[in-house]
């Protein structure tokens, strides 16, 4: 499974997914031949995802001429455009507008100390393949587990893991798609308790987060990058 390069350096890094390109508009007839009558409105009904959104991937295919309505109370777009402009509106529409889908967020956290002048314990199995890929890109040359987790989400849900008593992570999944996965508002935090038992959280990073499908990613923090400790957090994600 191929891992992600890391930056030893005190802010995270992390695999960005490319920009979806848009679609071409489709052919209209020339402007000087155009009529209002030849412009047709239409409803479309949106289902699953948010009116505005929805507007915005019908004006990458809307001619010069065409225009795009919002009726929040109906949940509806009215377009006016061409006729084969609303064709593909409607095929455009109809492979956007799906149900929410699942997708499973496996994460393990681990410390990472710089152990150089001295060779690092053998690594168990639960960090050999941690150590192993980092072993190129940091400083930070031995490894202990701090915990981990796996849950499962909908496309628009809000979801925490405690990885452990002290370590805790939360993100929203904005996108699932079939070659990545965005997590919107990902943070980690680390946990801590009062004598009366309140809890108290500490941010350790917080980003926006593009997780590729079939492989891990790496993301890691220290307060410089001449600490002798940093944190190593890796994550994968499988669509249900």
């Amino acid at each position: 499974m191929r891992v992600g390069r890391i930056a030893a350096a005190a802010a995270l890094a992390f695999l960005a997914g490319s920009a979806p390109s848009k679609a071409a508009p489709a052919a209209v007839p020339p402007a000087a031949k155009v009529d209002a009558a030849d412009l047709l409105p239409r409803a479309y009904a949106v289902r699953y995802k948010s009116l505005a959104d929805a507007a915005e991937v019908v004006s990458t295919v809307l001619s010069p001429q065409g225009s795009v309505t919002l009726q929040p109370r109906l949940k509806t777009l009215v377009v006016q455009d061409h006729p084969v402009v609303l064709d593909r509106v409607g095929a455009l529409l109809a492979s956007f507008d799906l149900p929410p889908r699942n997708v499973e967020v496996t994460l393990s956290l681990f410390l990472g100390t710089d152990r150089r002048e001295v060779p690092p314990d053998v690594p168990s199995r639960d960090v050999r393949g941690i150590a192993e890929t980092l072993a190129d890109f940091t400083k930070w040359n031995a490894y202990a587990p701090l915990g981990k987790g796996s849950v499962t989400g909908a496309e628009g849900e809000r979801v925490t893991v405690n990885l452990s008593d002290e370590y805790r992570v939360s993100y929203e999944i904005e996108t699932v798609q079939d070659a990545n996965v965005k997590l919107r508002g990902f943070a980690l935090y680390r946990v801590s308790r009062g004598t009366d038992g309140k809890e108290s959280l500490q941010t350790v990073y917080t980003a926006s987060v593009v997780l590729p499908v079939g492989r891990s990613l790496m993301l890691g923090a220290a307060q410089n990058p001449e600490s002798k400790r940093a944190l190593f957090l890796a994550l994968s994600a499988r669509p249900r």
